[in-house]
């Protein structure tokens, strides 16, 4: 029945008649006189919304930059000014927030970024444990399958990151984008950003080593999972140094982007799905991040593992450090501070003024068009020959 209430329901009730129409050779429903009727009811009550009802053709909206107040999601050429939904930010809102991010960890007192970090490093032996654990101990298949192993290994790491975002810990990796990023918008000073890498770098040791001291002491470093710890390391600090730095800067490219989604979500599914995935793809590939050696590293050690402490600090822990720092602080950090902060500030008011010469002179154009549709109106040559086509 027609009602003032229809048109809304339109769209969804020719869902539910093609639905239904199209399920049977999928999906096994009772074959009941009932079920036969409410087919039938659904496609014939719609079949005005099918093939009766008029196309409706609604302007585009004009293009503009958004305030970014309003909560819509309006057409913008900025994409810094939108705002998308109430659950993630909008790119330029998400920056903001991983500087004033860094800002914060950065300007808490020395003891408690030690005590966050040491907290943080422990969140990455747990979750590197379970990796262990779980991968190195496939079996059969897993030999048979090495990418098997590579996935089961890649989807179980992320819970790391995971706690230590929704827990308030801190990484040398994160650091090095978040506080960066603070640094570039001038929310700290150069003692405060080098304090900060410190002393997070300390914590991540301290943390790391003592979750795979425990680990090996509890017995949890053996059969499969002792294994596949020695065969990761070995294979870590077999790669040049030029190899390994261009490893750790591709890492925390992924990293950093991981931390930057995860603050752009609002809620927690939102940041479960923002770090999960670049965390996984880092892992799968086989990249190098920092914090995470710090652990699978002495572990090796401590199951006779044919390496040295140089071999392992030459070899790996140096220039990890130095790529997931060049990483952090220019490949991300710079790169959207200059898209959305104060180092890309004369890019952006160059780009508005670009814009606004351009809705200028469209309007400009529009008008003029209208003006000569007009003079063509009032003359009798024009109107003469517009009636005789």
């Amino acid at each position: 029945r027609k009602t003032s209430f229809r048109a809304p329901f339109v769209f969804s009730h020719k869902s539910l008649s093609l639905f239904f129409l199209l399920c049977p050779p999928c999906v096994q429903f009772e074959d009941t006189a009932m079920n036969r009727a409410v087919f039938l009811a659904l496609l014939v009550s719609n079949v005005d919304a099918f093939v009766q009802r008029p196309i409706i053709r609604v302007p585009l909206p004009v293009l503009k930059i958004s305030t970014g107040d309003d909560r819509s999601e309006r057409e913008s050429l900025d994409i810094s000014k939108t705002t998308y939904s109430s659950t993630i930010k909008s790119p330029k809102d998400a920056y903001i927030a991983l500087a004033e991010k860094g800002a914060s960890n950065a300007k808490m007192m020395k003891r408690k970024i030690l005590h966050q970090s040491i907290l943080g490093g422990a969140y990455v032996g747990f979750g590197g444990l379970l990796s262990l654990c779980i991968a190195g101990n496939i079996g059969g298949i897993g030999a048979q399958n090495p990418g098997l192993v590579k996935m089961a290994f890649a989807a179980l790491f992320p819970v790391n990151l995971l706690l230590i975002l929704t827990t308030g810990g801190q990484l040398f990796t994160g650091n090095s984008c978040s506080v960066a990023a603070a640094k570039y918008e001038g929310l700290v000073e150069w003692r405060e950003l080098g304090r900060s890498w410190a002393v997070s770098i300390v914590g991540n040791v301290i943390g790391c080593g003592l979750f795979a001291l425990a680990s090996f002491y509890v017995g949890l470093l053996t059969g499969g999972t002792a294994d596949l710890c020695t065969s990761t390391a070995l294979n870590k600090c077999r790669a040049t140094f030029g190899q390994t730095l261009v490893k750790a800067i591709l890492c925390n490219w992924m990293v950093s982007l991981a931390v930057f989604l995860g603050g752009a979500s609002n809620d927690l599914a939102g940041k479960l799905i923002g770090v999960w995935f670049p965390i996984s793809t880092f892992v799968a590939i086989g990249l190098e991040h920092s914090v995470a050696n710090l652990f699978i590293l002495p572990a090796a050690l401590m199951l006779k593992v044919p390496l040295t402490i140089g071999d392992v600090l030459l070899r790996n822990i140096i220039p990890v450090l130095l790529g997931n720092a060049i990483a952090g602080a220019f490949v991300v950090a710079g790169s959207y501070s200059y898209q959305f902060g104060r180092l890309g500030e004369k890019s952006r008011k160059e780009f508005i003024a670009r814009l606004e010469s351009y809705e200028a002179r469209k309007k400009e154009e529009k008008r003029r068009s209208k003006a000569v549709n007009g003079e063509r109106a009032d003359d009798p040559s024009q109107r003469e020959l517009v009636q005789t086509s």
